[in-house]
């Protein structure tokens, strides 16, 4: 048996990222090895009733205190400084064999890297080195030192999983020539009680996206939709945090009144939500991969994803969008009585496409790896 710590900063986001470390834990519990988590502060028992179950009772959780903020000039630095101090702290009580990092790359993980015998990382992206080099010439002043200190952790790095082709390609991209291990992809799971074949003419005309609630997550595009398709209701299911309800209170004004917004919607209401909807519509452009259009497939939806990131790898042609005008007419046209018994065919093909995204496969491959890690580690020794 070895002791793992996880390392998951934020663990009150409760969105796909959350769910990863969620079954990473689940993973290494089930084959007998010894997991401590640590995160700055969440609610455990809200975090249950969001993502529908709670932590494995074996889980040791070490909370750092509040999220650390920092207000400009320079906020990224002294949130760095604040994070290291608060490391440190826990790191000299602290023993482990394996690191695994579950949301991000950062000096929060980098400072543990020195204690263990082996360090994990689940990639979501390199978000850091891609900024880095699509910013103009002031934001890589900014962002140069960041970087560069980011860099020597990724070289300690021995096994690496990203959630996609497309991040995977990204990462050895940014990241290769600072030693970094070649991904392996662990596409993100979607839980057992998502999965649906009911009819969708047994469903409600309704069109729902997933999203935070902030702006980047383009929630404006269904307002926008709820106008035009009258007969249709239109949902916007996300996250808010305390941080974002001023934009939100603002968001909230002048609705359609097709349109409804359910900020923090627990698991069994989303799942019930989506298992009664006839589309999904997801609005990112360029996401990383989105567990969300997943489990609205999952649910039996038509699931319409923008034409760009790493959903496109499950999600065929027909199905991704690249402007507005493209998205309304997909809606109108996959809609119509005509196509009903079609979509009938084709979801259940592309049900059976993603049924490698079910837990127990995810945490299988993610055993298999980290496994084999531990016996190379081993034998090295």
């Amino acid at each position: 048996m070895a002791k793992f710590l996880v390392i998951h900063p934020n663990m009150d986001i409760y969105g796909g990222g959350e769910r990863v470390a969620h079954h990473i834990i689940k993973a290494l519990i089930a084959h007998g090895q010894k997991v401590e988590l640590l995160s700055f502060d969440f609610d455990e028992n809200r975090y249950a009733e969001i993502l529908g179950e709670k932590l494995p009772d074996a889980t040791t959780v070490h909370m750092l205190g509040h999220r650390i903020e920092a207000e400009p000039p320079f906020s990224v630095y002294k949130r760095r400084r604040k994070i290291i101090q608060a490391v440190r702290q826990f790191k000299k009580g602290s023993t482990y064999d394996y690191t695994f990092s579950t949301q991000t790359l950062s000096a929060f993980e980098a400072e543990l890297f020195d204690k263990g015998k082996g360090n994990i990382a689940y990639v979501h992206f390199p978000e850091i080195h891609y900024d880095y080099a699509h910013s103009k010439r002031t934001a890589k002043i900014y962002l140069w030192l960041y970087k560069k200190l980011l860099e020597g952790g990724i070289g300690k790095l021995d096994l690496v999983f990203a959630n996609s082709n497309y991040t995977k390609t990204m990462t050895e991209h940014c990241w290769k020539k600072f030693g970094a291990p070649e991904p392996v992809v662990a596409y993100p799971p979607v839980e057992n009680q998502f999965w649906s074949n009911k009819p969708l003419d047994a469903r409600a005309k309704r069109v729902v996206y997933i999203g935070r609630f902030i702006p980047k997550k383009r929630h404006e595009i269904l307002k926008k939709l709820a106008k035009e398709f009258p007969t249709f209701e239109f949902v916007s299911v996300g996250l808010l945090r305390d941080t974002e309800e001023a934009w939100f209170e603002n968001f909230s004004k002048d609705l359609p009144t097709n349109y409804k917004l359910k900020p923090n919607l627990p698991e069994a209401d989303l799942i019930g939500l989506l298992q009664d909807s006839q589309v999904y519509c997801h609005l990112m452009e360029g996401e990383h991969f989105g567990i969300a259009p997943m489990e609205a497939l999952a649910s039996g939806c038509i699931t319409l994803v923008h034409n760009s990131g790493g959903s496109g790898e499950l999600i065929p042609t027909e199905y991704r969008w690249n402007t507005y005008v493209d998205l309304k007419e997909k809606i109108a046209t996959l809609t119509a009585p005509n196509q009903t018994e079609a979509w009938q065919n084709k979801r259940q093909q592309l049900q059976d496409k993603i049924s490698l995204l079910k837990p127990e496969n995810f945490q299988q491959t993610i055993w298999t790896h980290v496994e084999a890690l531990m016996r190379q580690t081993e034998n090295d020794n």
